[in-house]
């Protein structure tokens, strides 16, 4: 079984991973750009720039649609591969999965992607697009909640949505796309993840050629971070939105700024077993919500990095938000450490990190994610998991300050007015 990557650095900055597997017969190619929903803002050639929530994400949709090949994926699809563009908040990647054509495949993304052709016409068409998507998530509660939250959290990162408002798209002109595609598009800011079966001295001379045959301009980029308190923007926050139940939810902002990136890979492990020891549907707070009829389903738990913070969210549908609260904070106040739901834990990631290899996309997404969200370029392996213990478990989770949070409720306004309404009569 593979179990290393490896990694080359090219003359024009590009970084490029290889995981070869010849037991495979499919080859997975990603073009991962280090420009995300996040960077809204950054200094360019040493000038600041404010960019609106959004510009990434339309990136990703104009360089598909826009190039001198047509829409890449509708091309690339057509020759039997699955591909997509992906924008998230820190990254945005694109990528195909393919058994035959890979040459080919290779060439139309690399060129495709770094061929746009930028105009008013071709912006209005990219815009149109998104708005249309844009539109499509006003109906999520998750999508709706996470920005709340978001905006409650923090006070001094602009950044709120991936995919942005339409305001926002409305407000981008194509000279800012162009400025910003520019500066970060280039060999420097990107990274070729490449899996599969494959020769590795061809594949790496094929990426070479293809970026010789492009012209990059040069440009610096540097992200701007104002100082950001551990303190929350609000406590309280309201979603009025279309619920059967209300929803109740609690959002923390954990200060980590002083882990190394391992340190929170490893947290990010720690997390889930925190979550399986304490909140878990075997846990003993879930079987007593349940039981006082607080909760009828299970507990919705979430831990994300973000800059120098963890958030983890807890919640759910409830009538009964005071008690919800209370059994939530009197469990992190005293959590459980229980030594065999570790160990079962444990074994339990063991058994899927070794089963991944089975699926390339399970061993490249999460290599992905160690690279980009930890720094951490390396496969998650068995071994690796050895090295963690239940005392370095409960050392790292007992240092996790939750003292500044978000109280958030999701309420339907039409079911409140009814219960007004039925209150007055009661009362009458």
């Amino acid at each position: 079984m593979q179990t290393n990557i490896k990694s080359y650095q090219l003359e024009n900055g590009l970084t490029v991973y290889f995981y070869p597997d010849c037991t495979k017969h499919s080859v997975i190619v990603n073009l991962i750009v280090d420009f995300g929903g996040k960077d809204t803002d950054v200094m360019i050639d040493g000038n600041y720039y404010h960019l609106k929530d959004g510009m990434a994400h339309l990136l990703e949709h104009y360089t598909i649609e826009q190039n001198q090949y047509g829409n890449l994926i509708s091309l690339l699809t057509k020759k039997f591969m699955h591909t997509n563009g992906i924008t998230n908040r820190l990254y945005t990647s694109y990528y195909f999965d393919a058994v035959k054509y890979i040459d080919e495949g290779l060439e139309i993304l690399i060129k495709g992607i770094h061929q746009p052709i930028f105009s008013e016409q071709n912006l209005e068409i990219t815009k149109h697009a998104i708005r249309e998507e844009i539109r499509g998530t006003q109906d999520s509660i998750g999508r709706r909640l996470s920005t709340l939250e978001t905006d409650q959290l923090f006070h001094n990162r602009s950044y709120r949505s991936t995919i942005g408002t339409i305001s926002d798209i409305d407000s981008m002109t194509i000279e800012d796309v162009e400025k910003v595609y520019r500066a970060f598009y280039q060999p420097s800011n990107e990274i070729i993840v490449v899996a599969g079966n494959f020769k590795e001295k061809e594949m790496l001379e094929k990426i070479t050629a293809l970026y010789h045959e492009l012209s990059f301009e040069s440009h610096t980029i540097k992200r701007v971070l104002t100082e950001e308190p551990p303190t929350v923007r609000n406590k309280k926050a309201v979603l009025n939105f279309p619920t059967a139940r209300p929803i109740f939810e609690l959002s923390f902002k954990i200060p980590i700024g002083h882990l190394t990136g391992e340190q929170k890979l490893k947290l990010d492990w720690y997390m889930s077993i925190f979550f399986e020891m304490n909140f878990s549907i075997l846990s003993p707070i879930v079987k007593k919500l349940k039981d006082k009829k607080v909760i009828d389903k299970n507990l919705v738990l979430s831990s994300n990095f973000f800059d120098d913070y963890l958030i983890v969210k807890i919640g759910s549908y409830t009538n009964k938000k005071e008690e919800l609260e209370k059994e939530i904070f009197e469990t992190l106040k005293h959590p459980r450490l229980d030594e065999d739901v570790y160990e079962l834990s444990i074994r339990e990631k063991k058994l899927k990190v070794s089963l991944r290899p089975e699926k390339l996309s399970e061993v490249i997404d999460p290599f992905i994610d160690n690279l980009m969200y930890f720094d951490y370029p390396h496969l998650d392996s068995v071994a690796y998991l050895d090295t963690f213990s239940i005392q370095e478990y409960q050392e790292m989770i007992s240092k996790l300050d939750f003292s500044n949070f978000v109280k958030t409720e999701v309420i339907d306004k039409d079911i409140d007015r009814e219960q007004e309404e039925q209150q007055e009569f009661v009362a009458n």
